[in-house]
């Protein structure tokens, strides 16, 4: 038997419906709604309406029959926030490049926002620094996404401010020249389209060709990151030698197919997700969400492409490319030799002298890099791995492995797995 009073029940007759514009394409989107569809599944479940298209094609206008209960948005532009914002209902915002100019927009002290969840740039372009500085790195780059977002600037500002209150000073790219003052406030203000980036390879080239080295360059996400790699790759600058590159996002296909594997900022999508989770469920109830609303970087990924050594002798640096190249299988000194025109000897004399260790504890060091990491980040099975990187069976490899690690496969596979 129903209620008498269904206002009054506890229990509700019926789903929230919510109306959701991401663009999926984009690890940040999908780890975003991984943190909202945990919140929606520890409470009450919502009729969730996914608009899943490219970031240019999300089109709000979709919204235009819609009559649902609230909106959680990644919003590309002021047209589109505008239209979101027509239909008066709870809304929450991921919109980082346009916060700025939503003074008349913003009600804080309404149930129906729209509410602000933030990433915290600073933190991330300070994480970028302290990263780089303790690899060693004297000399700084930093190469934006667009210079019409805010959180670009707040990452270019915060790295370039760390790196000063240290003594050093930042390359920044920007088009037409090669470097923009640190003090500009307006850095974001000219559209740079992600779409044109291609059509100027050449004066990034040129820009990462007069670079002094080794340089150690931060990015405002994993695209530019990149970008910068294939820019590299393209000119012959070697990487991570001459130049080391650091993105933002961690978007596992962009970095793991990345020539070579690029390093990168991890964030809390999740909690981001989570956040817009619970401030909607409390506008949809009437109330104003209170608490901090902001998302953090959790830690950063080191990849090949800033896998650092101070190296000046071009010989050395080509027997590490080898090395990073082959991933240390089935790599013998003697394959090296016959590569390269220079006898064995004067090979491992070189190498020594330059890196302080020989080139068989190299090959064994990148080796077992590349294992640890698929023991850490995959779930293959171990006697795959095994195969894959020349041994006869897990076993061997498990003797080794435990020896260098102390822990066996599984049990560092287990310590080290994130929730």
């Amino acid at each position: 038997m129903l209620p008498s009073d269904p206002e009054k029940s506890r229990i509700s007759l019926s789903c929230p419906e919510v109306a959701v514009f991401f663009d999926l394409a984009v690890e940040s989107a999908r780890g975003i709604l991984r943190g909202f569809t945990q919140y929606i599944r520890l409470n009450s479940p919502w009729n969730v309406n996914f608009v899943s298209k490219t970031h240019s094609e999300v089109d709000p206008s979709s919204l235009k029959n819609w009559d649902g209960d609230g909106i959680l948005a990644h919003i590309p532009n002021m047209e589109s926030l505008h239209e979101i914002l027509s239909k008066r209902c709870p809304t929450v915002l991921l919109a980082r490049d346009i916060a700025q100019d939503l003074s008349g927009c913003h009600r804080p002290d309404s149930p129906l926002g729209p509410v602000f969840v933030r990433c915290d740039n600073a933190a991330i372009g300070k994480m970028a620094a302290e990263y780089f500085l303790e690899k060693g790195f004297r000399k700084f780059a930093y190469v934006p996404y667009s210079r019409n977002v805010c959180w670009c600037e707040e990452r270019r500002s915060a790295f370039v401010s760390a790196l000063k209150e240290r003594g050093f000073s930042v390359s920044q790219f920007r088009e037409g020249t090669s470097t923009y003052p640190e003090n500009m406030a307006s850095a974001c203000s000219e559209d740079v389209p992600a779409s044109d980036w291609f059509s100027r390879r050449e004066e990034l080239q040129h820009w990462l060709e007069e670079l002094p080295k080794p340089a150690a360059v931060f990015t405002a996400n994993d695209f530019r990151g990149r970008q910068v790699l294939e820019v590299c790759q393209r000119a012959g600058i070697p990487v991570p030698y001459d130049v080391a590159v650091l993105g933002v996002d961690n978007d596992l296909p962009v970095c793991e197919m990345s020539y070579p594997s690029l390093s990168s900022i991890e964030i809390d999508w999740e909690r981001a997700g989570r956040l817009c989770g619970e401030a909607l469920d409390a506008m949809m109830h009437g109330k104003v969400p209170t608490g901090e609303m902001t998302y953090r970087p959790i830690r950063i990924v080191s990849r090949n492409s800033t896998e650092f050594f101070q190296v000046s002798d071009r010989l050395v640096v080509q027997i590490l490319e080898l090395i990073r190249i082959s991933r240390g299988e089935n790599l013998r000194v003697s394959d090296i030799v016959e590569a390269l025109p220079v006898s064995e000897r004067s090979a491992q004399e070189r190498f020594k002298k330059a890196v302080g260790h020989s080139i068989m504890e190299e090959i064994k060091r990148v080796r077992m890099r590349n294992i640890c990491r698929l023991v850490e980040e995959t779930e293959l099975p171990f006697n795959e791995i095994a195969l894959s990187f020349g041994f006869e069976n897990a076993n061997h490899l498990g003797q080794l492995f435990k020896k260098q690690f102390g822990l066996t496969m599984g049990e560092y596979r287990r310590k080290n797995k994130r929730d």
